[in-house]
């Protein structure tokens, strides 16, 4: 692969694996500790907040494209030691959409999205929940946000050597 297509990409990869990780870092630790306490009132005041646009537009679709791109290059560089890089970064990417998933699935789309009422007895417990699963959420991002950082710069180092 060309170094520039390969720059590109990376750089790609790199910000929006960045902006996952910080979003969920700042709603770990300045937006879901609010809900601990009052939980459904919180959830409501939230759900009438956000009504013409959604915190789901700040992750979608351009972070999977992220880990996408990532599981792509791993296949498509010939530099040894990129592909152990890539392969790291692309398995803990995987690893993060799949939480994604399991949060979105069974939390979001309950304390977020549904209705409150019907869960009104379990709020303070996924939020709970929630705030685990981002943690280990947020490990799985970082650790694939940090074999993407490192295969960028073995890349300029590369780049500067030839």
């Amino acid at each position: 692969m060309q170094y520039k297509t390969l720059n590109k990409l990376l750089i790609f990869s790199l910000f929006f694996m960045a902006l996952w990780f910080f979003g969920n870092l700042y709603e770990e630790f300045v937006l879901t500790p609010n809900q601990l306490t009052d939980s459904y009132e919180k959830l409501r005041h939230w759900q009438k907040f956000f009504t013409v646009t959604n915190p789901i537009f700040f992750y979608v679709p351009f972070t999977q494209f992220a880990v996408i791109i990532i599981c792509i290059l791993y296949f498509k560089v010939s530099d040894i030691k990129q592909k152990q890089l890539l392969k790291k970064a692309g398995v803990f990417g995987v690893l993060a959409m799949i939480t994604t998933v399991v949060i979105v699935t069974q939390i979001n789309l309950k304390t977020f999205f549904g209705d409150l009422d019907k869960y009104k007895d379990q709020l303070f417990f996924l939020s709970v929940v929630w705030l685990i699963g981002n943690a280990i959420r947020l490990y799985f991002v970082g650790s694939s946000l940090y074999y993407i950082f490192k295969t960028y710069i073995l890349l300029q180092i590369k780049n500067a050597n030839t």
